[in-house]
């Protein structure tokens, strides 16, 4: 909803209740003066919030965390959702924390590879606050070292934005600031230069070890990284290194990761998405390669190429 400050307000009662419905929906008759907070404690609750946020990954408690999303993103994607049930009947009504992050928009609600694994797909084990800081006075940022159940290692990235809400109070309810989810997006914590494949890695860190290695024309070590499955059908090397899809790696002089995306109904399959790279003969390209997780041998099981 709208409120006199001119932007959206939200309530704050039960998640699984009122939640569910959309925002413009839940209004106050009077709304008060804004009650705002002294830097020192909007920080404090703004690490609480990431704090809150990581207790119920490690709980498995993962759609509470729709009390910490923006007001806007969670309607739109109710209002997905009652269009699906309307076209495709069966469609659940319920909404989770996943279907928010599988249908926000990007600019809005920004929740890459890492955040997924950490805090939908896996649990999470353990975490350590690396670093906080007010970026401005409605702006957090917070870096944490997380180790999932699984056991890859990466360093999440909490960005959180303040939202105005309704608070009950005595007669009425008063407007209040809120820190709430604007992203978490991740990186490996591992930098170490990569041999063999470790459940500590993840999947564009095994994609990564693999272009550094075919970069320095070591093809039987990128085939330490191959799936059993690729062995067995191609060989000594774990892929066809001249085949058309692999040429434009073979040498390459640069290369990154573009995105890294699951599928959500087996979490154990991920697809990288290779780019900008360049060859002896300047070639560019994009390539995705396939990563599953895998039982290799005494290693357990880790990510590596399909």
């Amino acid at each position: 909803m709208q409120c006199k400050h001119g932007t959206s307000a939200r309530l704050l009662p039960d998640v699984r209740n009122s939640r569910r419905q959309p925002a413009a929906c839940r209004r106050a008759r009077h709304v008060p003066p804004l009650r705002c907070l002294a830097p020192d404690q909007s920080a404090e609750q703004a690490a609480a919030t990431v704090n809150d946020c990581l207790r119920l990954a490690t709980e498995g408690d993962v759609d509470a965390l729709l009390e910490h999303v923006p007001d806007e993103v969670l309607d739109r994607c109710i209002a997905l959702q009652k269009s699906a049930r309307k076209w495709t009947p069966g469609v659940q009504s319920s909404i989770s924390f996943q279907d928010v992050v599988r249908n926000s928009h990007k600019k809005e609600f920004i929740f890459d590879a890492y955040g997924q694994r950490g805090l939908i797909f896996f649990p999470l084990q353990q975490h350590q606050v690396l670093s906080s800081m007010m970026v401005s006075s409605d702006k957090f940022v917070q870096r944490c070292d997380i180790t999932t159940g699984v056991g890859e290692r990466a360093v999440l990235t909490f960005q959180l934005m303040q939202q105005e809400c309704l608070q009950s109070a005595y007669k009425g309810v008063q407007v209040v600031k809120r820190w709430v989810l604007h992203s978490i997006t991740g990186e490996s914590a591992v930098v170490a230069d990569l041999q063999h494949p470790h459940p500590s890695l993840s999947p564009d860190a095994v994609a990564l070890a693999q272009l550094q290695l075919l970069r320095q024309g070591q093809l039987e070590e990128v085939c330490a990284f191959a799936s059993p499955s690729s062995h067995a059908s191609l060989g000594k090397f774990g892929f066809a290194p001249v085949s058309a899809h692999f040429q434009p790696l073979m040498g390459h002089e640069a290369a990154r990761v573009l995105m890294t995306m699951h599928n959500y109904n087996c979490p154990d399959k991920a697809t990288v998405v290779i780019g900008s790279f360049c060859g002896d003969e300047g070639r560019k390209a994009s390539l995705p390669e396939s990563v599953s997780r895998k039982k290799q041998d005494a290693l357990g099981i880790v990510w590596c190429s399909s």
